[in-house]
């Protein structure tokens, strides 16, 4: 959950609280009364977040209802900024009255159950709604690009917005949609949208599409402010929320953790204007980590189709220069990188990668969507497969397990002739996990956004990265729109709902 606090002229101030939810409350789900009494406990933090004068509470795909597909509710029309009464579904009424006693904004996800009216056909939809602090819902978004949920499909996105009584105008989308140009894209270029509410439920795969990775490049990017809110399920591979502020943010505020337990983050946010950035001067507290647990992560499910070469790594503890050009298909990347090892001993390599095609996702076997990738990556060893995932051991590093090997990276530029149009070119940068500058939180995997220049243009796109820090991907990725099915989101029909326990809400302040 991320709590964000009201707005000075130009920012407002927001956290993250991350929280455990008890297994033992989903067995009586198909209860509505006991649905509510499970979530009381998530929606607690909303008192810390009065005291600290939140302004928004954002809790994660699935984050209330859990898996259960028989608990839909009926949600008003968004146009009409009802509140809930008796007439209405008691879960409504009390998410309702939570946002009126707390003076909060609140967007929930849900499961909707809607009847057309004309035909009397009934939809099922992953839907995020929006409460306002007098407990009017006043949003509603209704996912476009699913993920294996055995649910219905809306027959054109929705445009979903809001404006807040702080002068901040939101958008909406969910988990899969940040990989398309419906809605999520064409919110930025068509509705001049630049602050956005995303809950999740992502399944983390290396080298390129771990959670807060993917959130950091389409914030950075795209030049927004993104407030991600990720359902967390550790021992199934799931978590990792944020706040994401932009191309020119000091620091980036998120948890991306194989550690159990509650963490807040609080951090201010420009509002209107991402260039401001923000100052990276937020308080950030964490409280009641429990056991470390095994985090799976899957991986690039085509690795055997790039293109690439290895990275010689220099010997006797010096160091190197790697100047190549690398095509596959009709993309041609240039890399120049500056290389030091100081461990020349360890089996773990570096490939410069290069794909032009279609992938398919790791666990939908069935949806291609067209994409462009150039980059660095960690390697296991010689093999192309053991690229990404297996280079980590098929789960999440922490800061307290070693590389292995201390090979830097101290300069690197990689440029390539990208697709421009109907295209979305985005930076791409994973690091190893440090000692984090935050006290207590498990793992650091993003790298400072000063740190990092990205520019693109119609012809080329490239990134420079300057760091002392081990990486495990740099480089960039490009979403070609064109080359999807239809030039629009692939569908997906196999049902890979996974049950998820633990939540990870979003709260602005």
């Amino acid at each position: 959950m991320s709590i964000g606090r009201r707005a000075r002229s130009v920012r407002f101030e927001r956290a993250t609280t991350s929280f455990h939810i008890d297994a033992r409350w989903l067995s009586d789900l198909h209860c509505c009364c006991c649905w509510l009494q499970s979530a009381l406990q998530p929606l607690m933090p909303m008192a810390m977040a009065q005291q600290q004068a939140a302004d928004i509470i954002v809790f994660p795909e699935s984050g209330l209802l859990g898996p259960d597909y028989s608990l839909s509710l009926t949600i008003p029309d968004p146009a009409l900024h009802i509140i809930p009464n008796a007439s209405y579904d008691e879960s409504l009424q009390t998410l309702s009255g939570y946002a009126k006693t707390y003076n909060i904004y609140l967007a929930v996800n849900v499961l909707e159950n809607y009847t057309d009216p004309s035909s009397g056909k009934s939809f099922k939809y992953n839907t995020n709604i929006v409460f306002a602090r007098n407990g009017s819902l006043i949003a509603r978004y209704r996912k476009y690009n699913l993920y294996g949920e055995p649910l219905d499909r809306p027959d054109k996105p929705d445009y979903s917005t809001f404006i807040s009584d702080f002068n901040v105008t939101f958008g909406q989308f969910i988990c899969f949609d940040i990989l398309f140009k419906e809605p999520a894209l064409n919110l930025i270029s068509q509705h001049n949208v630049t602050n956005f509410i995303y809950p999740s439920v992502w399944f983390s795969e290396l080298p390129f599409l771990t959670s807060v990775q993917t959130q950091w490049s389409w914030a950075v990017g795209n030049n927004v402010n993104l407030l991600s809110a990720g359902q967390a399920k550790k021992i199934q591979g799931s978590g990792g929320s944020g706040i994401f502020r932009g191309k020119n943010a000091v620091n980036n505020l998120f948890t991306f953790t194989d550690h159990l337990g509650n963490v807040q983050m609080v951090g201010d946010v420009p509002i209107g204007n991402t260039n401001n950035g923000g100052s990276g001067k937020g308080d950030f507290t964490s409280e009641l980590y429990q056991a470390e647990v095994n985090m799976p992560l899957m991986q690039e499910p085509n690795m055997d189709q790039f293109n690439y070469d290895n990275i010689t790594l220099p010997v006797n503890q010096t160091s190197g220069t790697f100047n190549k050009s690398i095509c596959h298909g009709n993309l041609c990347c240039n890399f120049a990188l500056t290389v030091n090892n100081f461990a020349p001993s360890s089996s773990l390599q570096y490939k410069a990668v290069v794909f032009d095609g279609k992938r398919t996702a790791a666990a939908t076997k069935n949806a291609q969507y067209g994409l462009q990738v150039c980059g660095v990556v960690l390697c296991a060893n010689d093999s192309i497969a053991s690229c990404g995932s297996p280079a980590v051991n098929g789960i999440l590093p922490n800061y307290n397990v070693t590389l292995g090997t201390k090979v830097t990276f101290t300069n690197i530029s990689i440029d390539g002739n990208f697709i421009s149009d109907n295209a979305n070119p985005l930076p791409n940068v994973l690091i190893w996990p440090r000692n984090p500058s935050m006290p207590q939180v498990p793992g650091s995997f993003l790298i400072n956004t000063k740190d990092v220049k990205f520019t693109t243009n119609s012809s080329t796109s490239s990134i420079e990265v300057i760091t002392q820090n081990q990486i495990i991907t740099v480089g960039i990725q490009n979403r070609v729109f064109s080359r999807d099915p239809g030039n629009g989101a692939p569908m997906t029909h196999v049902s890979l709902f996974i049950v998820l326990l633990s939540a990870v809400p979003f709260l602005i302040r």
